[in-house]
C-alpha cells in the first residue's frame, strides 16, 4: 500500500491421493495497510477450519487476528479477535539488550481442533504498560505485564460446521 511491503500469509489446500495431491484451492490472506504474521492453522475433518495469526500495522496494534478457512472456498475474510492496547514494548526495543534494535515478536502460535470446535493461540498486546511505567510502579503495571515484554498470548476459540 503506497509502495509499502506489508507481511500476507500464503496458504493452499491440498487433497491427497495416494503418494501424491492436487491443490483444491489457495490463496493469501492480506489486510490493506497492515502485515498478518505467524499463522496457526487448525481444520476439522470436513475441511472447515481457522487460520489464526498476529495483525499489526497502520491500523492495528499488535492483535489477535483470524480468518475462517473451507477447503472448496478459500479463506473467508480477516475478524480481530482481540484488538491490541499499545505498541509492542519489550526487551529487544531497547539498546544495549539488543544491538541492533529488532523487536522480537510471533515465536507463539497454535491451533487444536476438537470436533467442530477450533482453539487458536496468537500474540498481540493486551495491556497498555510500557517499561517506564513498569519501572515507575516497582515493577509491577497492577500485574499485567512480564519483565521481558508486554506481549501476551491470546486463546480464541472459533465454532465452525
Amino acid at each position: 500500500m503506497n509502495g509499502a511491503n506489508q507481511a500476507g500469509i500464503a496458504f493452499f489446500v491440498l487433497h491427497p491421493s495416494g503418494a501424491s495431491a492436487s491443490v483444491i484451492t489457495q490463496g493469501i490472506i492480506a489486510l490493506p495497510g497492515n502485515n498478518v504474521t505467524y499463522p496457526a492453522i487448525g481444520v476439522n475433518s470436513s475441511g472447515r477450519g481457522v487460520i489464526g495469526f498476529t495483525v499489526l500495522g497502520n491500523d492495528h496494534y499488535p492483535s489477535a487476528g483470524y480468518v475462517a478457512l473451507d477447503a472448496k472456498a478459500g479463506a473467508g475474510d480477516v475478524h480481530i479477535a482481540a484488538e491490541g492496547a499499545a505498541r509492542q514494548d519489550g526487551f529487544s526495543g531497547y539498546f544495549p539488550e539488543v544491538n541492533p534494535i529488532r523487536p522480537r515478536w510471533g515465536d507463539y502460535g497454535a491451533a487444536a481442533v476438537d470436533g467442530n470446535s477450533i482453539w487458536f493461540a496468537s500474540e498481540y498486546i493486551a495491556n497498555s504498560c510500557d517499561l517506564a511505567t513498569y519501572v515507575a510502579t516497582n515493577f509491577t503495571c497492577g500485574n499485567t505485564r512480564g519483565s521481558l515484554g508486554n506481549w501476551a498470548t491470546r486463546i480464541t476459540h472459533v465454532n465452525v460446521q
